[in-house]
Parts: C-alpha cells; structure tokens; sequence
C-alpha cells in the first residue's frame, strides 16, 4: 500500500514537472494528471476490496488539482485571482475525485463480476461457465465429474441471536472449510444465502464421497469449536458428458438423499 502511494506520488511530481517545462509552449498534457487519478483508484480497489472507500480517491483527486491549479497560476505573468485559483482546486479536485471512484468500482466489477461478494468464492454466474467446460471436456474424456451441494442449517438462527457479522463470520468459517478441501482445478461457489456448490472435473463418486466426508467432519468440529449451533449437509451426483443443465442438476441433487455428520450415507459399492 505505501509502496504504491509513494509510485503514484512520485508519477503527479513527474507529470508536474513536465507540464512546467511545457505550459508556455502550444503543446497541452493537462491530459497526463488522469493518469495518477487511474492508478489510485486501482490501488484502493485492490486494498478495499468490495468496500466503497472514498478517502483515497478525494484525497488524490484534490492533490492533482490543487497541483495542476498553482502550476498554471505561478506561469499566469499578470497574477491569477485568488477566487479563481480556489474554484479551480475546487472544480477540478471534485472532477478527479468522480473520476477515481468510477474507475475504482469498475475495477472492483471487474474483479468480482464472477465472485461472491462476502465470501470472495465464485458465484453462480462462474459455477455456470465451468459447469459448461467441465461438462465438455466430460464429453471429450469420458472422464466423470462430481457436483455437491451444500447447506448450511442454523444461520438464521446465529443471525437473530448474535447479529449478522456472527453470521458473516460462519459463512467466512464455512467457505474456508470447503475450499480446503478443494483442488485448483475445482470450484467452489456460493449459490444462495446458506447454499454452496463444488465442482469437481475428474471425480468419480467414490472419491465425492471421501470429499463429502471430510467436510462433514470438518465443519462438525470447527462449528463446535466456535460455539455455532451449525450443521451442513451435503448432496452429491456424479456424471459423465454433457448430462443436463446446472437447474436440471440442481434439482435432481435436491430429491437425492442428504448426507449430514449424524447421518452419514450408505457406502458406495467399489467397482471391480
């Protein structure tokens, strides 16, 4: 983070500079002082993350052009107005402060546009792409895929008797569980307000299971742990090729049986 402010710092000296050496002259780079604006707002978007901040952007925008303001009156040979100075400040440190808070939203969109906000897992949007890619490659492989739906019982719960951020923090809890328990190539997404899916390229059911049961245990001993009257359950399928769509899936995972930690499901049979 300082690291960055000193670069952006450093860029409005530079482009200073260079607008000094060149405002007598017919060529114009007032254009260049977006460019600190651009990259400020691209810092505070990584280090807020989904959060509006403004401070940085206000902060910066005004530098900009408070700079770019006394430049141009230090140049002026009759003396520049005070009132005219100030509004110029004024005018064009609320410009760049729109400009930076636009640009760092649409970097945030652009960063999250296919994750969860809360959780920075994906989202459904992105579970449906690689659904798609892994449903083809299925096709091509022949190679099963395993899909698991999750759900969390107990939240409303948590969020009625502790508050929402204890409610927050399970989902957090819950999401770092799951994705421990996931490899690169899969993805894990949150679907609904209590409700997770993984996508697992390559996974037969005997191994699903084995995941299932991890999980299961998991999230049993660090729901615990945090004092959390949480449970999850877990249904799963496993298919080959381009079986049907993610609604089609959904809804053929919802009629299955549920597997919890105190009702754990059947062995599957291993093949020969």
């Amino acid at each position: 983070m300082y690291l960055g402010m000193l670069l952006i710092l450093t860029e409005v000296i530079v482009i200073a500079s260079i607008n000094y050496m060149t405002i007598k002259t017919y060529v114009s780079l007032d254009v260049l002082y977006c460019l600190p604006i651009v990259h400020a707002a691209r810092l505070q978007s990584i280090h807020t993350q989904r959060k509006d901040d403004l401070l940085l952007p206000l902060l910066i925008g005004f530098l900009v052009g408070a700079i770019w303001s006394l430049l141009e009156a230090l140049v002026t040979p009759d003396g520049f107005p005070v009132n005219a100075l100030l509004l110029n400040i004024f005018s064009r440190g609320v410009t760049f402060t729109l400009l930076g808070t636009v640009v760092g939203r649409l970097w945030r969109e652009r960063e999250y546009g296919h994750k969860d906000f809360l959780t920075d897992l994906s989202n459904q949007q992105e579970l449906l792409v690689r659904l798609a890619q892994v449903q083809s490659r299925s096709t091509r492989t022949e190679k099963p895929y395993s899909l698991l739906y999750l759900n969390i019982s107990g939240l409303g719960e948590i969020n009625n008797a502790q508050g929402h951020q204890s409610g927050d923090n399970a989902l957090h809890k819950a999401a770092e569980i799951f994705s421990s328990f996931s490899r690169g190539v899969d993805t894990v997404a949150r679907i609904g307000s209590a409700q997770f899916a993984m996508l697992l390229p390559e996974t037969d059911e005997q191994v699903a299971e084995v995941v299932k049961k991890r999980i299961l245990t998991s999230a049993a001993r660090e729901f615990q742990d945090y004092g959390w009257n949480l449970s999850v359950s877990v249904r799963q399928i496993t298919r080959i090729g381009q079986r049907g769509s993610f609604e089609e899936l959904l809804n053929e995972l919802l009629i299955t049986p549920q597997q919890t930690a105190e009702n754990p499901a059947p062995p599957v049979p291993v093949q020969d």
